[in-house]
């Protein structure tokens, strides 16, 4: 049903059978508009108040539902903060995906990562236990109880704002005229844009003259194999048969980095974003790999964490695991001057 209603959102299923669903979706969107609309005048005319917190507060966020590349840029940004300018950082995430949060423990070891749903809760646990001079609030651009000092919102190149409704009815949290609240914007998955980059730039200085622009890309690190507990080059993959098994919120991404580095994709697993797998989720797994001839099993580094958690095993199937990370392709000196602008101590 989750896939059926996103397939919907997304519009891949077209026809005029769809119809009534879209419109339901659409009507629901409305509502959902309304009450983003009511949330932000309580905020504007202080009903509703963000707390303030002594150190500074960097969010990082989107306008989309997932797929941007939101946590490897979250661990790029902490790595420039902690290595490049020498300042003590922590990341406060709600914790709602435990795989997110496994993920930043295991690339950011030196750094603090408090999970819990009081943000502002957590700054002061930050100031306490470590010192902490500024912190990154994951997931934070719709979250208004805590102020910040910096809003930086990612948007996927390919596809900036899906189909430029509200959800349920599209991908977006909020309007587009939401970016008025950004300072950064950082367009991801450049190296397979699709969109007219210069042409959005422009229509986002209407909404925001001020507004800093980066671009960044995912980029394939190296491949490690669970069974021996090995790291392989990206190489390995070139004329080697593999099905993919992912559970993010850009599957086709992907799919096509997979196979820019040599892999035969015979099939693709692709479950709902965030999925919690079962047993029978693996039993199923086995089953569709038992009827292909394949060398490997292929994943992403979010369903890595969640598999060994729960000690999945696809008894003789190799698996690796694809590693990733953000790179920051243009524009990282601007990033750098806004972070040296907000004076930390």
């Amino acid at each position: 049903m989750k896939n059926f209603v996103y397939s919907l959102m997304t519009d891949r299923r077209k026809g005029v059978m769809f119809m009534p669903f879209k419109l339901v979706l659409y009507l629901l969107s409305l509502v959902y508009g309304l009450a983003i609309y009511c949330r932000k005048l309580l905020y504007r005319f202080k009903i509703f108040r963000s707390q303030r917190v002594p150190i500074k507060i960097i969010s990082v966020g989107n306008l989309t539902l997932g797929g941007t590349g939101k946590t490897p840029f979250v661990i790029k940004l902490a790595e420039i903060l902690e290595h490049e300018l020498r300042k003590e950082t922590a990341v406060l995430i709600r914790g709602y995906g435990w795989d997110e949060q496994a993920m930043l423990k295991k690339k950011l070891p030196d750094v603090p990562i408090l999970v819990g749903e009081d943000r502002a809760r957590l700054s002061h646990k930050a100031i306490r236990l470590y010192g902490t001079r500024i912190a990154i609030l994951d997931d934070g651009f719709q979250y208004w109880e805590l102020e910040r000092n910096l809003n930086i919102v990612l948007v996927d190149s390919r596809s900036p704002f899906g189909n430029g409704h509200l959800f349920p009815r599209g991908v977006l949290r909020e309007p587009v005229s939401a970016l008025g609240r950004a300072d950064v914007v950082v367009f991801t998955k450049t190296n397979k844009k699709a969109a007219d980059l210069e042409m959005l730039k422009a229509d986002i200085k209407k909404i925001k003259a001020a507004i800093v622009f980066l671009e960044a890309a995912h980029k394939p690190k190296e491949l490690y194999d669970h069974k021996a507990r090995k790291a392989f080059p990206l190489s390995f993959l070139a004329g080697r048969n593999a099905v993919l098994l992912s559970s993010i919120g850009d599957p086709v991404y992907f799919e096509e980095t997979a196979r820019d580095l040599g892999a035969r994709v015979v099939d693709h697993i692709a479950f709902s974003d965030h999925h919690n797998y079962r047993a029978s989720d693996a039993e199923r797994i086995k089953k569709r790999c038992g009827a292909k001839a394949l060398d490997l099993i292929l994943t992403t580094e979010k369903d890595a964490v969640k598999l060994a958690r729960m000690s999945i095993s696809f008894g003789d199937y190799s698996m690796m695991t694809l590693s990733i990370e953000m790179d920051i392709t243009s524009g990282k000196e601007l990033l750098i001057d806004r972070l040296h602008s907000l004076h930390i101590g």
